[in-house]
């Protein structure tokens, strides 16, 4: 059991109208995985049986591209008690009448907060005038709403980041990295739920196959293969585990995330119900050693 846990993040979709190259989830438009109404009603039944959860979030990829799914999730989640919230790059938001429109039935539907993603990667994609008009119709209708930008600092190098943002950075020895910074893994107060019924304690760190109810009752850090490494020496020591089975640990990474997710992209094949789904390592075969080539280490500042 994770007595610490007071919220969920639903994966709604890995489907985004963006493809940032910071993005740790490989969002893309050419992506189709999605959580259907039926699915989303039964995540939701599991959730509300577990008493410490009070908030659920939808995100993705970009949840507003299956919006159905989006609207019907905020309604079944305020029926049961639950206070859901949701992310969008406002790629949608094209008129002032779409975005009053959507803004008004989900504040009716029951969603409590609305946090509006925008940076120099996002705006690639979407004009900064959609996130504009988002935010102003938003405070008009009541909906709280937040503008919400990662900075280079605030990347973390997993995902696609991993592969197109990391060469470019400056890198440290692997052993530097003797702990996760970013995630509280003994006792997570949110855990993400995808559209295949994982739990991600780190988006492509699951707790297992069972359902969510389930693997949350059954959760023990110390008895999980991935995770028990991480607790005792940090993304080196799961490093070091993975290159007894043939990882190379290459002269410098990026950042902790980086580390860890080389580590674990590489150990797949013999960990598929922890480290999974294919869509968060780039649908890239579980077989394929990392792809991270152009990196070399050059110090710290």
């Amino acid at each position: 059991m994770i007595p610490s846990l007071t919220a969920i993040h639903f994966l709604i979709t890995y489907r985004c109208s963006a493809e940032c190259d910071h993005c740790f989830i490989w969002g893309s438009p050419r992506r189709q995985a999605s959580m259907t109404v039926q699915q989303a009603e039964a995540f939701l039944d599991q959730v509300a049986s577990l008493k410490t959860v009070s908030a659920v979030c939808a995100e993705g990829g970009e949840p507003f591209t299956r919006y159905d799914v989006l609207l019907h999730f905020v309604r079944s989640a305020t029926e049961r008690g639950l206070k859901p919230s949701a992310l969008t790059n406002a790629s949608w938001a094209t008129s002032l009448e779409e975005a009053q429109r959507r803004a008004e039935e989900l504040l009716d539907a029951g969603l409590v907060r609305l946090g509006v993603s925008t940076d120099e990667w996002h705006r690639k994609a979407v004009p900064i005038e959609r996130v504009n008009l988002l935010l102003e119709v938003s405070e008009a209708a009541g909906l709280p709403a937040s503008r919400m930008e990662t900075c280079i600092d605030g990347v973390m190098f997993r995902g696609r980041a991993a592969e197109r943002l990391a060469p470019r950075m400056l890198t440290q020895p692997a052993e530097t990295f003797r702990a996760c910074l970013r995630e509280h893994l003994s006792a997570p107060s949110r855990v993400h739920l995808d559209c295949y019924g994982r739990l991600h304690l780190c988006q492509g760190l699951c707790i297992g196959a069972a359902g969510p109810a389930e693997a949350i009752r059954d959760y023990d850090p110390a008895g999980h293969p991935i995770v028990r490494l991480l607790l005792d020496g940090g993304p080196y020591a799961l490093a070091q585990f993975a290159a007894e089975h043939g990882f190379k640990v290459r002269n410098g990474y990026v950042d902790a995330c980086h580390l860890c997710y080389r580590a674990r992209e590489f150990m797949r094949s013999h960990f598929p119900n922890f480290l999974a789904p294919d869509e968060m390592y780039g649908d890239r075969p579980a077989c394929l050693a990392p792809a991270d080539g152009q990196e070399t280490f050059r110090g710290a500042d």
